[in-house]
């Protein structure tokens, strides 16, 4: 019986080790996920193989807030896509800079790659991806009609691409620019979905995050105690994954349910001054603008009365 060829055994042992990342990657231990991707590098046999590995340790850079080491992992993952003309890799190295454009509030800069992604984009999967990051762009803009679009949009392609994990982001960020226009119903709704795919897929790190949003619609109903509960379960895994970025958040929700619950502006002035912190640590700028904002509103109401 003839050997299995040297290129097939290195291809199944670098899926085995992408897997595997991506299994640490998900469930928001990060630094195991780019020690694995870093060995995968060795089984990459070919340029398109080594870009897909680039991709995934572009993406854990990113997450770490490591954005310079990030962006020189998406850059040489194009390059070397471009040069074996493999739009989908290459598509999927240019939406990892934008979602990193994006946590530090470079909107502009990430629209013009995003666009120019999508139009590389093959398959539905890279497509979804593509359409949400446009979408969660634009809702950050406050165009909160363009990004449903986009978001269903990417819904649908992810659907089409039997994509889960993509599907359960999707739905997130669906979920939370229903909050963002106070349709806190349409949040939950969206959100148990979001809940569902991500335990389903066994990625925690997102069924956390899906958690803080469904805190965040809770304490906008009025429904404190579960709001609590749930933001102490999602801000104990994010301070255990060292995700500066989700504590932020997770600690903002809490100064502000302090306000909520009983204008305890103490706790919430501790709780916004320890999330600011964090932002700026992850260097994401859009957080730490509205952070500041929300800490000299309360200080001057505080001086008011």
């Amino acid at each position: 019986m003839a050997s299995t060829p040297e290129p097939s055994r290195a291809n199944i042992a670098l899926r085995g080790l992408l897997e595997r990342g991506l299994r640490f990657e998900q469930a928001g231990a990060l630094e195991r996920a780019l020690d694995v991707y870093t060995q995968a590098l060795d089984d990459a046999a070919t340029p398109v193989r080594e870009a897909e590995v680039r991709v995934a340790l572009a993406r854990v850079y990113r997450a770490m807030a490591s954005y310079e080491e990030s962006h020189r992992e998406a850059v040489a993952a194009l390059e070397l896509a471009d040069s074996a003309e493999a739009d989908d890799v290459a598509a999927e190295a240019m939406n990892v800079d934008v979602g990193a454009l994006q946590m530090q509030g470079f909107f502009d800069a990430a629209e013009l790659i995003a666009q120019k992604a999508l139009a590389r984009a093959r398959s539905p999967r890279i497509r979804g991806i593509t359409l949400q990051n446009l979408g969660k762009g634009a809702a950050e803009r406050g165009e909160f009609a363009t990004a449903e679009r986009y978001f269903n949009e990417s819904v649908a392609a992810f659907r089409e691409a039997d994509y889960e994990f993509g599907l359960a982001v999707a739905l997130c960020n669906s979920a939370k620019a229903a909050l963002d226009q106070n349709n806190a119903a349409r949040s939950l709704a969206i959100g148990e979905e979001a809940i569902a795919i991500a335990r389903r897929q066994n990625a925690l790190d997102l069924l956390l995050t899906a958690t803080q949003n469904q805190a965040a619609a809770y304490s906008a109903i009025g429904q404190f105690d579960a709001a609590e509960s749930l933001l102490t379960e999602a801000l104990g895994h994010f301070t255990s994954a060292h995700n500066a970025t989700r504590q932020a958040e997770c600690l903002e929700l809490m100064g502000q349910l302090s306000e909520k619950r009983g204008g305890d502006r103490d706790t919430a002035l501790r709780c916004y001054r320890r999330a600011l912190d964090l932002a700026e640590s992850a260097k994401d700028r859009p957080l730490t603008t509205r952070l500041s904002a929300q800490i000299d509103a309360l200080m001057e109401r505080a001086e008011r009365e």
